[in-house]
């Protein structure tokens, strides 16, 4: 009789034991899990303000492209914004609204669409675009604040990256 407590008492602990250790690698394999999507996460916001940045850029550069095509360029201020390109801009920040700070989206195009020279259809038919007075210092910051944001998800995601994961952390 004690041979079969000492028995079952032996299978009883040991059963607690491996549980014990099944619970902590499950919990450690999802809290990895959790970290790793995290990081997804932060590639792809950063891949997306990366873009996005790159297409501001683009436009930046045009200007000189268009600059005879147009007397309404004044000052070295102003800028010029194909209809594709514009539209471009619109599709992608709706397309990746879920990656890109919203708010500040919102505000570029409510500052920009404060600025455009209005001119007669065909006007704009022949350039293929708009002008925007004193628009190159909207994109120009626009592009400053993503390219902040994008330094500031990289170091969370530094961060994030050389934080050591434990098995007996209460998380």
């Amino acid at each position: 009789m004690v041979v079969f407590i000492a028995g079952i008492t032996g299978v009883l602990i040991g059963a607690v034991i491996v549980s014990v250790g099944v619970a902590l690698r499950v919990t450690y394999e999802e809290r990895k899990a959790v970290r790793y999507r995290e990081l997804e996460n932060y590639v792809k916001e950063i891949e997306t303000l990366n873009l996005l940045n790159k297409k501001i850029n683009e436009i930046l550069q045009k200007r000189d492209i268009y600059v005879d095509k147009s007397v309404n360029f004044i000052s070295m201020d102003d800028c010029y914004i194909s209809i594709d390109d514009f539209i471009y801009l619109e599709s992608f920040s709706a397309q990746n609204n879920f990656y890109l700070p919203t708010y500040l989206i919102e505000e570029f195009f409510k500052k920009i669409a404060h600025r455009k020279v209005i001119l007669m259809p065909d006007e704009v038919i022949s350039m293929g675009g708009s002008t925007y007075k004193g628009g190159r210092v909207i994109l120009e910051s626009f592009s400053d604040e993503l390219l902040s944001i994008i330094e500031d998800k990289k170091r969370q995601m530094k961060r994030l990256t050389h934080k050591p994961l434990y098995y007996f952390q209460r998380g």
